[in-house]
């Protein structure tokens, strides 16, 4: 897995997620009834513009590092970085792949992690999808999404002050918009497992 090049940030991000969801409508009355699965992923287009040749270079050269599809890299959402710690979170007991993680390790009677902060478990990045307050033992129950794919551990390491996702780009091809000056371009990535 690649490290993303430090301090290339692109000036826009599209980011969103594709949930695993079938749905199922009745031909009789139009009524439906939706089934989820687990297995939903984070998808990203990064836009660069007004690239300078050493930033052109870092990120073509990171993409050629990529081999395409078939390299993996860190991204992080830069937009909802956290600055401040909170304790040395872990999963607290052998947990399960499903929307809760019980954690313990936090500073006790905090409000810990807020709705909309970002974590990130076994290489999974997830988002807290409620307030998280820990109790007077530093222990606490985090709601994500999506659903974590496989059960972490006992102690598992939940990464709260530097969240990434693990991706890989979703083609074999990458080009640059090359002017005298500058540079552009996109990179299109979803969540890799």
């Amino acid at each position: 897995m690649i490290e993303w090049p430090e301090g290339l940030e692109p000036y826009r991000m599209d980011w969103g997620r594709v949930f695993n969801n079938r749905a199922f409508t009745s031909p009789f009355n139009n009524s439906q009834q939706i089934r989820t699965y687990p297995g939903a992923y984070w998808r990203c287009s990064l836009q660069f513009r007004n690239l300078f040749e050493d930033e052109e270079r870092r990120l073509t050269s990171f993409v050629g590092q990529l081999q395409g599809m078939a390299g993996t890299f860190k991204l992080y959402p830069w937009r909802r970085a956290r600055a401040t710690a909170a304790g040395t979170a872990r999963v607290n007991g052998n947990g399960n792949a499903a929307g809760t993680v019980p954690s313990r390790g936090w500073r006790a009677s905090t409000t810990v992690l807020h709705a909309g902060d970002y974590i990130t478990i076994n290489d999974q990045l997830l988002e807290v999808v409620a307030d998280v307050k820990s109790n007077t033992q530093g222990n606490a129950t985090i709601q994500v999404a999506p659903w974590l794919r496989t059960p972490p551990a006992d102690g598992a390491e939940i990464n709260y002050t530097r969240p990434y996702a693990v991706m890989r780009l979703t083609s074999d091809e990458h080009d640059m918009s090359v002017e005298s000056l500058i540079a552009g371009g996109s990179i299109d990535c979803r969540e890799a497992f």
